[in-house]
C-alpha cells in the first residue's frame, strides 16, 4: 500500500501524498524508524504546497500537526509543537463536522505537550477548557483526561487527579478492545491511577494501575516506540509498589524494565535523560532495600554521563546525590558523603524555591548533613541539618509522602539535638514531627511504624508513660500493613527485622503505665506476626457461613490462594497483590455485619487469659525500659520484675552460650571450659529469670505428687536460650526439678493448639534419612527409627523412600510423625531452615503452608529444629513452629546441634513413656531429666530438647 501510494504521489496526487504520509506515520508508530516519520512530514508539506487555496489544505494541515507531535516526541524540538499549534488554529475555523473535531483534538494534545514541557499553566488551562467543550466521544475524553492529568502535575490538586481518572476510565470503557487506540488510552488511565495511588497510598488503586499498564504493554507490538513509554510507566508503578510494600521482586522488575528501555534508547535521543532519571530512582529504591552495591555503582556511572539536565531542572544532580548518599550509608566511603552534599547543594542553589525538586533536595541535604554529623560529630553539621529539614518540611504539602518522609527525618535530627542539649522543648518538637509522619497515611507503612516508634520513645523519654503506651500501640497496630500477605516471606522477615524489639518496648511502656493487661495484648500483636497470618487463614468460618455463606466462601477461597510464598514476578505477583487487597476488603465487609465487628481479629484479653487454663503462661519481656515476667492465668496478669535482666545482659549471655556450644562440639582441652560456660549461663537464667518466676508461682521445691506445668514464652533474644534447662547444678535448684516446661511462641498459638482435635488412633510415620546428599552420614538414624517403630504401629519411610512428596502424603494420613534426619537453620532466611530428606530439603516455608487436620504429635529428632533467627527472634521462624502452624498441637524439637547417640536415647525414652500413657510434655521432661543425670557435667548434651504446644 505504501509503495502504491508512493508511485501515485510521485505523479502529483495530493490524496496519495496524504495516504502515503498516514501510512508512513502508522509504520513509524509500529516499527520506530524516524526516516518514515520525516518522509511522512515531507509528503504532507509537499501536498500542502500543491493546494494553497483548496479546502483540502486544512485537513492536510491537521494531519501535518499530528505528525509534528511524533516529531517532537522523537527529537524533542519544541518548534515542532509551536508549528503544530499554529497549523491547528489556522485550520479549525475553516473546518466542520468530523474534520473540525479531529483538528480540535490535535490542538488539545499539542497544548498538553506544550504545558508538560514548558510548565506554563496557560497552556494547560486552555487545553482543559477547549477539551471540555468537545463532544463526549472516547477520543475527546482521552484528550480531556490527559489535560486534567497535566493540570494536576502543575497544581498538585488531588481533586483534579480524581477527575482525570474518571474521564479516562469513561474513554477506555467506551473504546473497543480491538481498537488500535485502546492500549494508548488504557496506559494513560493506568498512569493516572498510579499517580493517584502514589498520592493517596490506596493499594487497590495501585494494583488496578499495574494491571492496566501491564495489559497495555501486552497489547503493543514489540517494535512499537510506544512500548518503551509503556515500560517506563509500568516500572514507575512497580517502583511504587516496592517502595510502599517492601516487595523487592517488584523493585527488581522495575529496574529490569528500565534497563531494557535504556538499552533500546540511543543516548543522543532527547528522551534518554528522562528515562535515565527513572532508572536512577528505581536503582536507589532497590539498593535501599537490598544493599546491592554493584547495581548502585553502575547507576552512579550512568548518572555522571547524563548531566545535561534531564526532564526537569536539577533532577540528575538530585538523583546523583541520592545515589552517593545511599552508597555512603552502605559503605561509609567519605568521598560519597562529600559528593552527595555537593550535588544537593547544587540543586538547592539552582532550582527556584517553591519547585518540588527544590524541596526534595533541601530535605535530602538535611539528611546528608545529619550523616556528616554522625560521621564526624560536627555540631555545625547538625545545625545545618535541622535548618534544612525544617525548611523542607515547611515547603512540603501536608499529608503527602514528601512531607511524611521529611518530618520523619526532621524528628530524627531534632532528637539528636535534644540528646546534646537535653532541652525538653526540642524533645517535644521531635515528638510532634515523628507523630505527624506516623499519622501520614500516604507514607509507606514501614516509615510510619518507625516514626510511631520514635514518637513513642520521645514520650517515654519525657516520662509520659501513658502517652508512650498509646504511641507504641499505634506503631504495633501498623505491623499488618508493614508485612502484608502479598510479600514474599523473605521480604516480610527483612522488614520485621528492622522493627526488632518494638513489641518489647511497647509492653514495657504499658507495664510502666501500670497497665499489664495492655502489655499482654501488645506482645500478642507485636510478636508472631507471620504465624498469626497463618493462624487467621486457618480459622473456623462456620459462624460467618451461617449468616453470609457466599461471603464466607469467597473469604475462604482467598485465604487458600494466599499461603506463605517466595518471590513472584509479573502477572503472578500482580495476582497475589490483588488477592491481598481483596482479602482486606472481604474482612471489612464481614466486620460490617451485625455482631461481627471483631471477626478474625486477634483475641481479646479474656480469650488470651483463657489460653492459660491448663497452667500458667509466662511471657518474659526484655526491654531497654524495664524487664518483667508477665504470668498469665485465667484470673489475670501478675507482674514479676526482673531488674537484673537487660537487653545487653541477654545479648552477652546468648553470645557466651553460642561460643560454648561451638567449643563443646570440638573435642579437646577447651571442651570442659565450654561446658562450664554453658552451665554458667544456665545458672544466670535461674538466678535472674526463672527462679523469681517459680517463687512467685509457689514452686519452690520439687513436687511430691503430680508435676505442675508452665508454658514459657520468652521475648526477643531470650528465646535463643534454654529457659527450661535453667538451674544451678548439682543442687535441686533448677526448672527441671520444679515443673514440666513447655513453650509457646504466642498465646494465640497455644490457644490454637488447645483447640485442635486429634483422631482417637495414634498411628505413627517414622522418617529416617541416614545418607542425605551433601551431609555427613547419620548411622544412628536407622537404629533410632527401628527402636521407635517397634513400640507402636508405625509406617517407615527410610532412605530413598523419604522424599518430600512421600513425606507430605504421609503427614496427611498419619496422626503422628517422627523425623530422624539432618536439619539446618538459616540465619539469613529462617524460613529456609529445613529437614534434609532424600531428595532435598523440606523447609519451614513448605511445612507452614500445610494445613493438616486430626494430627497430634511431631517429633523432630534433628538439629536446630527450634532455633530462631537472631534478626527476628520474636517471629519463632523454625521447624517446630512450622509444624505447629501446619496443625500439630504437640511438637518436640531442639535448640542446637545434638549428639546422635543422645538424640536416639532421648527419642526412644520419649516414645516409651508416651506408649505407656504419659502425656508428651511430661514424657519429654522425664527423658531429659534422666539424660541430665547421665551427663550431668555436659549440659549441652541434654538441654537442647524442648516441647512446644499444648
Amino acid at each position: 500500500m505504501i509503495e502504491r501510494n508512493r508511485r501515485q504521489a510521485a505523479q502529483g496526487s495530493v490524496n496519495a501524498m496524504n495516504d502515503l504520509a498516514m501510512g508512513l506515520r502508522d509504520r513509524y508508530r509500529l516499527l520506530g524508524d524516524p526516516a518514515d516519520l520525516l518522509d511522512g512530514i515531507a509528503q504532507l508539506r509537499t501536498a500542502i504546497g500543491y493546494v494553497p487555496d483548496h479546502p483540502i489544505r486544512h485537513p492536510l494541515q491537521v494531519g501535518l500537526s499530528s505528525l509534528l507531535h511524533d516529531h517532537f516526541l522523537h527529537f524533542g524540538d519544541l518548534s515542532a509543537l509551536h508549528e503544530s499549534l499554529a497549523g491547528c488554529e489556522a485550520s479549525i475555523p475553516l473546518l466542520d463536522g468530523e474534520d473540525r473535531l479531529v483538528a480540535a483534538m490535535v490542538r488539545g494534545e499539542t497544548l498538553i505537550l506544550l504545558a508538560e514541557h514548558t510548565r506554563d499553566p496557560a497552556y494547560v488551562t486552555e487545553a482543559v477548557e477547549s477539551a471540555s467543550r468537545l463532544p463526549r466521544v472516547p477520543a475527546a475524553q482521552y484528550v480531556l483526561g490527559k489535560a486534567l492529568y497535566i493540570r494536576y502535575e502543575l497544581t498538585h490538586d488531588p481533586s483534579v487527579l480524581v477527575d482525570a481518572a474518571r474521564v479516562l476510565e469513561e474513554s477506555v470503557l467506551a473504546t473497543p478492545v480491538d481498537d488500535p487506540h485502546y492500549a494508548l488510552r488504557l496506559n494513560q488511565l493506568g498512569d493516572v491511577l498510579q499517580r493517584s495511588a502514589e498520592h493517596t497510598g490506596d493499594e487497590s488503586v495501585r494494583e488496578t494501575a499495574v494491571r492496566h499498564l501491564r495489559d497495555a504493554m501486552a497489547r503493543t507490538p514489540t517494535a512499537s516506540p510506544a512500548l518503551l513509554y509503556y515500560k517506563v510507566d509500568l516500572a514507575a508503578a512497580l517502583r511504587d509498589r516496592g517502595r510502599k510494600t517492601g516487595d523487592v521482586a517488584a523493585l527488581r522488575e522495575g529496574v529490569a524494565l528500565l534497563r531494557e528501555v535504556l538499552d533500546a534508547t540511543p543516548p543522543d535521543e532527547h528522551v534518554w535523560e528522562n528515562r535515565c532519571e527513572n532508572y536512577l530512582i528505581a536503582v536507589q529504591d532497590l539498593v535501599a532495600q537490598t544493599g546491592e552495591i554493584d547495581v548502585l555503582d553502575q547507576a552512579v556511572e550512568m548518572g555522571r554521563s547524563t548531566r545535561g539536565g534531564g526532564g526537569g531542572l536539577g533532577m540528575i544532580p538530585l538523583l546523583l546525590g541520592l545515589l552517593h548518599n545511599e552508597r555512603f550509608l552502605h559503605t561509609g566511603l567519605e568521598r560519597d558523603l562529600g559528593q552527595a552534599i555537593a550535588a544537593y547543594t547544587e540543586v538547592v542553589e539552582t532550582v527556584p524555591y517553591g519547585e518540588r525538586t527544590h524541596a526534595v533536595a533541601l530535605g535530602n541535604l538535611g539528611r546528608v548533613w545529619f550523616s556528616e554529623y554522625e560521621f564526624r560529630g560536627s555540631p555545625e553539621a547538625l545545625r545545618r541539618s535541622v535548618t534544612a529539614l525544617g525548611s523542607a518540611a515547611r515547603a512540603s504539602a501536608p499529608d503527602t509522602t514528601e512531607r511524611g518522609e521529611t518530618q520523619l527525618n526532621h524528628g530524627g535530627v531534632l532528637y539528636a539535638q535534644y540528646e546534646l542539649a537535653r532541652d525538653p522543648g526540642i524533645l517535644a518538637s521531635a515528638g510532634r514531627a515523628f507523630r505527624e509522619a506516623a499519622e501520614t497515611e500516604a507514607l509507606q507503612p514501614m516509615a510510619r511504624a518507625k516514626a510511631a516508634r520514635a514518637w513513642a520513645h520521645t514520650e517515654a523519654e519525657a516520662g509520659r508513660w501513658g502517652r508512650a503506651r498509646d504511641a507504641y500501640a499505634f506503631a504495633v497496630g501498623l505491623l499488618p500493613l508493614v508485612t502484608p500477605r502479598r510479600l514474599a516471606r523473605v521480604d516480610q522477615q527483612r522488614l520485621l527485622a528492622e522493627l526488632d524489639g518494638l513489641a518489647a518496648d511497647a509492653a514495657a511502656s504499658a507495664v510502666q503505665a501500670n497497665d499489664p493487661e495492655t502489655a499482654v495484648r501488645l506482645l500478642e500483636l507485636g510478636r508472631g506476626v507471620l504465624g498469626g497470618q497463618v493462624l487467621q487463614s486457618r480459622s473456623d468460618l462456620s459462624r460467618l457461613h451461617a449468616v453470609a455463606p457466599e461471603l464466607a466462601e469467597r473469604l475462604g477461597a482467598t485465604f487458600d490462594r494466599l499461603p506463605p510464598a517466595g518471590h513472584l514476578m509479573g502477572a503472578a505477583a500482580d495476582e497475589r497483590h490483588d488477592l491481598d487487597v481483596r482479602l482486606r476488603h472481604l474482612l471489612e465487609e464481614a466486620r460490617a455485619l451485625p455482631g461481627f465487628a471483631g471477626f478474625l481479629a486477634p483475641p481479646d484479653l479474656d480469650e488470651l487469659l483463657e489460653s492459660a487454663a491448663d497452667g500458667p503462661v509466662v511471657l518474659i519481656n526484655v526491654s531497654r525500659y524495664r524487664s518483667d515476667a508477665l504470668i498469665i492465668r485465667p484470673s489475670g496478669v501478675t507482674v514479676v520484675e526482673l531488674p537484673g535482666v537487660t537487653p545487653h545482659s541477654v545479648a552477652g549471655q546468648a553470645a557466651a552460650f553460642g561460643t560454648a556450644l561451638a567449643e563443646s562440639a570440638r573435642p579437646g582441652a577447651g571442651e570442659t571450659d565450654a561446658q562450664a560456660t554453658a552451665a554458667g549461663v544456665l545458672g544466670w537464667l535461674w538466678d535472674f529469670v526463672t527462679e523469681p518466676v517459680l517463687k512467685r508461682l509457689g514452686y519452690t521445691t520439687p513436687p511430691t505428687d503430680a508435676w505442675p506445668r508452665v508454658w514459657w514464652s520468652p521475648v526477643g533474644r531470650l528465646a535463643l536460650l534454654p529457659i527450661h534447662a535453667a538451674g544451678r547444678f548439682p543442687d535441686d535448684t533448677s526448672v527441671l526439678d520444679r515443673v514440666v516446661s513447655s513453650y509457646t511462641p504466642t498465646l494465640r498459638a497455644l490457644r490454637h493448639a488447645r483447640a485442635r482435635h486429634t483422631r482417637a488412633d495414634d498411628d505413627l510415620v517414622v522418617v529416617a534419612v541416614e545418607d542425605a546428599k551433601g551431609a555427613r552420614p547419620l548411622r544412628g538414624a536407622g537404629r533410632e527409627a527401628s527402636r521407635i517403630a517397634a513400640l507402636t504401629r508405625a509406617t517407615r519411610l527410610d532412605g530413598a523412600q523419604a522424599t518430600a512428596d512421600s513425606v507430605r502424603a504421609a503427614l496427611t494420613s498419619h496422626t503422628s510423625a517422627h523425623f530422624a534426619c539432618h536439619a539446618a537453620s538459616d540465619p539469613d532466611d529462617p524460613s529456609a531452615g529445613h529437614l534434609l530428606l532424600h531428595d532435598g530439603p523440606l523447609s519451614v516455608l513448605d511445612v507452614s503452608a500445610l494445613d493438616l487436620s486430626g494430627v497430634r504429635l511431631a517429633v523432630l529428632s534433628a538439629c536446630e529444629t527450634s532455633l530462631g533467627a537472631h534478626r527476628v527472634p520474636d517471629e519463632s521462624l523454625h521447624l517446630v513452629s512450622a509444624f505447629q502452624l501446619a496443625g500439630y498441637p504437640l511438637v518436640v524439637g531442639t535448640l542446637w546441634q545434638v549428639n546422635d547417640l543422645v538424640a536416639r536415647m532421648v527419642a526412644v525414652d520419649l516414645h516409651e513413656c508416651v506408649s505407656a500413657g504419659e502425656d508428651v510434655a511430661t514424657a519429654l521432661h522425664h527423658a531429659v531429666h534422666r539424660c541430665r543425670e547421665r551427663f550431668d557435667k555436659t549440659p549441652t548434651l541434654w538441654a537442647a530438647y524442648l516441647h512446644s504446644g499444648r
